[in-house]
């Protein structure tokens, strides 16, 4: 069971270290080709866009995942009703999201209008490529999905690639962006579609897909998975609805910038972030074995290992970077996300963001034991506090501090999500935060900070020598350590 869960991490882990490599592509030509207007429309669009797609997605893909691995003579049945079910929701979701924008300021002109149209088209590809990752991954068989995910990223970017230097490149377009950006957002379309083509020819061996409508079986998904789907899309809320609120609440004049500036460390959190969610995802079917046999030592053992795992991760993540924000910055982007006369700039976000991942990882392990638990009603009424408490000191001190304050917000959801989780997890299980375990990584966190820090100030040579050799120098520092805390963990998992 380890091997299998630790293949399928590893071949999801390593699919979005190079993803996140080929987002931090996009991320550039992107900033670089883009005014600062028409990114900071491409932000609220992406946002708006994905919070429908959480809606529509109503925590369907964990809950696929839990009832394949109960019930897995029944993964036919469950995949092929999961995807009608999405069908339905992406209609009403496509009126929703189109409907709403005409009433929302900054989001009701023709061209993010036809955009929201466009991201629609990426929504219900999304769901019906997440429903068939679901069966590839209750059958411990997502090897292939990196491969397929990779794929449709690369052609991701050369689209775009090609729309900026090739069929509207900037010198000739005259700052009319209004084509180009159309294009830019049918790349989404072009991308998933690839990725869900590759996924489907790679599925069907396990079993045939199609659609199915089953009533009286979607109507029980719908009705287990309504109260997790609520709790992930005000989960999305609170993280994603600041820019929203940037757009409406903050002076006019200001909101472009504010949104362009907050929205660079955001995509590079939300492409991180993801890594942590592949793996509670593969853990996911181990947690509900586990719950259902009731075997509650041994699904200790998985959320102590999963804690740890995800603190260790976290935290090198946290340090790398907190010392290479800058160099990030000016490599992906350019100086305007530095140099501005802005109140705050895009490196001093990541000093927030960066606490937010810390929490948002550590927190991941709570969440799906309550998942696995099938207690949705918790999950819910932590969400609706943390989306309430989210929305209320946005709306109070956006208009004072700007998005500066957006992320401080979100930074004390992530820490109120992780004290509730833990909290009830408690209820459920003898878990006990691992405090020795925690203390090492610190102060080992603490001594590269300083150190790398002080060769940084001391002995900086040049821009990509810095961030490349001494970047490669912390995360291969970081990976000798944790391999003796790996032999540890594997000892004491030994002496029980």
């Amino acid at each position: 069971m380890f091997k299998k869960i630790a293949t399928n991490t590893f071949s999801q882990i390593l699919s979005k270290i190079v993803t996140a490599i080929i987002a931090i592509f996009l991320i550039s030509i992107l900033t670089n080709y883009l005014s600062l207007e028409m990114y900071w429309l491409y932000s609220k669009i992406y946002n708006y866009t994905w919070i429908f797609v959480f809606l529509a997605d109503l925590w369907l893909y964990a809950i696929s995942i839990r009832e394949i691995s109960n019930n897995p003579k029944d993964s036919s049945k469950i995949v092929w009703n999961v995807m009608s079910l999405r069908l339905i929701l992406w209609i009403f979701i496509l009126f929703l999201s189109t409907f709403l924008a005409f009433f929302l300021p900054g989001y009701d002109s023709s061209l993010a209008i036809l955009s929201i149209i466009i991201a629609s088209l990426f929504t219900i590809l999304q769901l019906i490529n997440s429903s068939i990752l679901s069966l590839m991954q209750a059958n411990m068989k997502i090897e292939f999905s990196a491969i397929s995910l990779i794929i449709a990223k690369i052609s991701n970017v050369l689209f775009i690639w090609f729309i900026a230097y090739i069929l509207y490149p900037k010198d000739l377009i005259s700052g009319d962006y209004y084509a180009s950006f159309l294009f830019i957002m049918l790349a989404w379309v072009v991308s998933v579609f690839i990725n869900t083509v590759l996924n489907y020819f790679y599925a069907r061996k396990i079993t045939p897909i199609r659609f199915e409508a089953d009533f009286s079986y979607m109507k029980h998904l719908f009705k287990i998975s309504l109260p997790y789907g609520i709790a992930l899309f005000l989960s999305v809320v609170y993280f994603k609805v600041d820019v929203i609120l940037l757009s409406i609440i903050e002076w006019p004049k200001l909101w472009d910038l504010s949104i362009a500036l907050y929205s660079l460390p955001m995509k590079i959190v939300e492409v991180l972030m993801v890594i942590g969610w592949f793996y509670m995802t593969s853990m996911l079917p181990s947690f509900s074995k586990n719950f259902k046999e009731n075997n509650l030592i041994k699904l200790n053992e998985l959320v102590s290992i999963s804690f740890k795992i995800l603190f260790s991760f976290a935290s090198l993540l946290f340090v790398w970077w907190i010392l290479f924000r800058d160099y990030i910055i000016k490599i992906i982007a350019n100086e305007n996300y530095i140099n501005t006369t802005h109140m705050y700039n895009s490196s001093d976000a990541f000093l927030i963001v960066f606490f937010v991942i810390l929490f948002y990882f550590i927190s991941l392990v709570f969440i799906y034991v309550l998942v696995a638990a099938e207690k949705q009603s918790k999950l819910l009424k932590i969400n609706i506090f943390i989306t309430i408490f989210n929305i209320v000191w946005n709306m109070i001190l956006i208009p004072k501090y700007s998005f500066m304050w957006a992320w401080i917000t979100t930074l004390i959801s992530q820490i109120l999500l992780f004290i509730f989780g833990y909290y009830h997890t408690k209820e459920l299980l003898d878990f006990k935060f691992p405090l020795f375990f925690i203390l090492r990584v610190i102060l080992f966190s603490i001594f590269i900070f300083i150190l790398w820090n002080y060769f940084l100030l001391n002995f900086s040579k040049w821009l990509y020598f810095d961030f490349v050799i001494y970047s490669l120098l912390i995360t291969f520092l970081y990976f000798i350590y944790y391999y003796f805390e790996y032999i540890k963990i594997k000892e004491s998992i030994y002496v029980k």
